[in-house]
């Protein structure tokens, strides 16, 4: 306790704060209320209830638990914090592994490319997915959508269908009308 001034809650207006105004003496208020003050020896910190139940802490000197605190800092910035005596009662500023740093510290490693080449000109290949049926209808009445997608210029398009079986249809009217406009033959649908 003796390391935090202040400590903030969830709510702005909740401010507790600690003072320890002898060597020996502390006390942690919230505003003008005393929540609990008490004694301290050494890094052993004891409070006495209204009823003389006794409650005790110690301080906890670890090295890796302060690398934690201070956001995972480095080993050179745990030794210079403790040779200006910032982190009294640490006697070891050795850290053990750190499995957060390690894997903070990986690079991505992107997928592999796999033997896909891409297309060379337009319909060389066409995606082709249906999707339905949608649990309520559209305005006129569709239920399911058949899309198109061109692999080369990766143009979509799209067509509502009423019943799943108007798939066939739509792929020739969809097949029609690409091939005029482009004077392109589809060679690959999938």
């Amino acid at each position: 306790m003796r390391h935090y001034r202040e400590m903030r809650c969830e709510d702005p207006a909740e401010w507790l704060s600690v003072e320890t105004r002898q060597r020996d003496k502390w006390k942690i208020s919230k505003g003008a209320m005393t929540i609990a003050r008490g004694t301290k020896n050494g890094t052993l910190y004891t409070t006495t209830d209204g009823y003389g139940l006794t409650a005790m802490t110690k301080g906890r000197e670890d090295p890796n638990l302060w690398h934690q605190r201070f956001g995972h800092i480095s080993s050179q910035g745990l030794k210079c914090l403790h040779s200006r005596g910032k982190l009294p009662g640490l006697k070891s500023i050795e850290v053990d592994f750190c499995e957060s740093c390690i894997l903070g510290k990986q690079k991505r490693v992107s997928f592999k490319k796999t033997g896909r080449t891409p297309t060379k000109e337009k319909l060389e290949l066409v995606h082709t997915d249906v999707w339905g049926p949608a649990s309520v209808s559209s305005i006129g009445g569709k239920q399911y959508f058949v899309t198109f997608i061109d692999d080369h210029s990766r143009k979509v398009w799209v067509y509502f269908l009423r019943h799943k079986s108007d798939v066939f249809e739509a792929f020739k009217k969809w097949k029609a009308m690409v091939e005029n406009e482009t004077g392109l033959k589809i060679k690959k649908p999938r």
